[in-house]
């Protein structure tokens, strides 16, 4: 199975980034099989989707205002379906998102 790397670099909020990523994979017949949130600076979000839609997908991505970066060539297969995921960075002055960590032991 073929898989494909997107880059993001971006200014737009993290959740709202996060949610339309995951909407452009829905709307090109993909489904998520993995998320990976880092603090508040990036999220990882890991997608399969049939190979014929993801000349679409990064359409999609650059409609949103994120100009996706690919490494390497887009599969020209029209046939099954490719693993992929979408590097989301996210460019903001917030701090470090803090949590509570319960005590244990």
């Amino acid at each position: 199975m073929t898989f494909v790397r997107f880059s993001v670099f971006t200014k737009i909020e993290r959740n709202t980034a996060i949610h339309e990523v995951r909407q452009a994979v829905s709307r090109c017949k993909g489904w998520i099989a993995d998320q990976t949130l880092f603090s508040n600076i990036a999220a990882t979000i890991n997608f399969e989707m049939p190979s014929s839609s993801l000349a679409r997908f990064r359409e999609e991505l650059i409609a949103l205002g994120m100009a996706p970066h690919v490494e390497g060539e887009l599969p020209t297969e029209d046939e099954g379906d490719v693993r992929g995921s979408v590097s989301l960075t996210f460019s903001h002055n917030e701090p470090d998102l803090k949590r509570d960590v319960p005590p244990f032991g």
